[in-house]
């Protein structure tokens, strides 16, 4: 049986919003489809909105795959394919199509990705495919692509070699004359993005921070001057960290929305300001990958804080355990500032205040 339970209103509605477009396409009933002879998929409806999650059956991908290949086979080549990042019924009919004609589908958890698989019956082998074994499959992988089989590349979640493995991959084929072929899918900066409310006109999707300390300040200090949308992935144990670090270079009241747990259950977009962001989230840490939005900066630069502003900071870092020279570098980071005049103004706020205290 192709689909089960389908509900009438749901019969209804793929029925008026194909028939405008296409022909020969008729449920006899709530449980069988009568004719599907001149139906393609590729266009952007898709049936699988109408299915619950228990409620695919085999069928449908072989259908899917039979339908597809009157367009003809596909052609040899690395085919980048979208997976869905939360629901699993976001999936397109295309990537389905690919990834049941593949001859290997390249995997960064094969555990995961085949629960994917199972639930759309699809049987292609998998193969691990993740950053701690990429060079050595490489020859493999190029191997299998020149003797002129299909191979498919997916992630946990999104596009491949977005913050994923597959960049390294796609540039040897390039420079093997290898084709690549995207299979446009879901992904979660655009996703957060496009419900955040911020603006979208200009953004700049900068992924994961650097593990180094320095190294992820340089970038969130370049971030903070940007006037377009910033972008991060954030580790959820992790947040509390990255909400401290970019509250003082960014400053407490830029806005800020937390995306998390997209197009799942308890999906989730927290909005306020930087400020109120570490205060909520300093005795509460979420499950999931979270997506953080950050609004650009409607200054042309970076303002000048204030004497009185400076040695507040100063002072919440001193107590936090830096030494005058790490809080005066860090202060500067997040200033147009030169790091020697705010130095000037600490060891006048308080090194002199130290040297009194010890006079005492």
């Amino acid at each position: 049986m192709l689909l089960r339970r389908l509900p009438s209103t749901a019969v209804s509605l793929a029925t008026a919003a194909l028939s405008r477009r296409y022909t020969s396409y008729l449920f006899s009933s709530q449980r069988r489809l009568q004719s599907f002879n001149s139906i393609s998929f590729y266009p952007t409806i898709s049936l699988l909105s109408f299915c619950s999650s228990s409620e695919i059956s085999p069928e449908f991908t072989d259908l899917i795959a039979d339908q597809s290949s009157k367009r003809g086979p596909l052609k040899p080549g690395l085919y980048l394919v979208g997976t869905p990042i939360g629901n699993l019924e976001d999936i397109t009919l295309r990537a389905l199509r690919v990834l049941k004609s593949a001859d290997v589908i390249l995997s960064e958890d094969t555990r995961h990705s085949g629960k994917l698989l199972h639930y759309y019956n699809i049987k292609t082998p998998l193969l691990s495919y993740h950053k701690y074994n990429e060079s050595q499959r490489e020859h493999t992988v190029l191997k299998r692509l020149k003797q002129g089989e299909i191979v498919a590349l997916i992630s946990d979640a999104g596009m491949p070699g977005i913050s994923d493995p597959g960049t390294e991959l796609a540039k040897i084929c390039v420079d093997e004359n290898i084709p690549v072929i995207p299979i446009p899918g879901p992904s979660a900066f655009l996703t957060a993005l496009s419900a955040s409310g911020l603006s979208t006109d200009e953004f700049t999707f900068v992924g994961f921070l650097p593990k180094h300390a320095g190294s992820r300040k340089e970038r969130l200090v370049a971030s903070a001057s940007e006037t377009t949308t910033q972008i991060f992935y954030v580790p959820p144990h992790k947040l509390g960290q990255f909400l401290e670090e970019s509250s003082l270079i960014f400053g407490d009241s830029r806005q800020c929305v937390i995306a998390r747990e997209l197009t799942k259950i308890h999906e989730e977009f927290w909005r306020g300001t930087l400020g109120t962001a570490k205060e909520a989230f300093s005795t509460r840490q979420p499950k999931g990958e979270i997506t953080l939005l950050i609004e650009g900066n409607s200054n042309s630069s970076v303002e000048t804080p204030s004497e009185s502003q400076l040695e507040n900071d100063l002072r919440e870092l001193i107590s936090n355990g830096h030494s005058l020279s790490s809080a005066v570098k860090l202060v500067a980071e997040g200033t147009s500032m030169k790091k020697k005049t705010i130095y000037s103004l600490a060891l006048r706020k308080f090194v002199k205040k130290t040297k009194a205290d010890d006079s005492d």
